[in-house]
């Protein structure tokens, strides 16, 4: 082999090692903005969380002052006060295990066909999915939610 051919061949080794590198990097830096786009999402739902439990609790300490004008007894205050705590820490504990799922386990567990789910998203009657680059994921709560009759819009 003369001494061009090892030249070009050197050459032509180092071009692709240096593509292939590169393309690592593109793709190690695709993966880490999905992952801070997934980190962003997961911050922006549980802050509006956080403030539909602050509202969701002085709403339950509006309805308690109210029944106690009402001359309630002390019982179903206690009960209301119990219920709305317990309420407020299965909200957190839900919201810290949120698990997704894919487009073809959401239809499966809704049991809607893949044009029947686009449409019912399109017209807010079902949860929106998270985009994570190609891909689309759901929440498992919000599906369940939606499957117990609760409407999105």
């Amino acid at each position: 082999m003369s001494k061009r051919s090892r030249a070009r061949r050197a050459k032509a080794n180092a071009k692709a090692k240096k593509a292939a590198e590169a393309q690592k990097h593109q793709a190690q830096t695709k993966t880490e903005e999905d992952q801070a786009k997934i980190a962003q999402y997961l911050a922006d739902k549980r802050a509006a969380q956080d403030a539909a439990q602050a509202t969701q609790a002085a709403t339950a300490q509006k309805q308690a002052e109210a029944a106690e004008a009402a001359a309630e007894t002390e019982a179903r205050t206690t009960a209301a006060q119990k219920q709305a705590a317990q309420t407020a820490a299965a909200a957190a504990e839900a919201a810290q295990t949120e698990q997704w799922i894919t487009t073809k386990e959401t239809l499966a567990l809704a049991q809607i066909s893949r044009t029947t789910l686009h449409l019912k998203t399109k017209a807010g009657t079902f949860p929106q999915a998270i985009k994570i680059g190609k891909k689309c994921v759901w929440i498992r709560s919000e599906i369940d939610q939606w499957m117990k009759g609760v409407t999105y819009t």
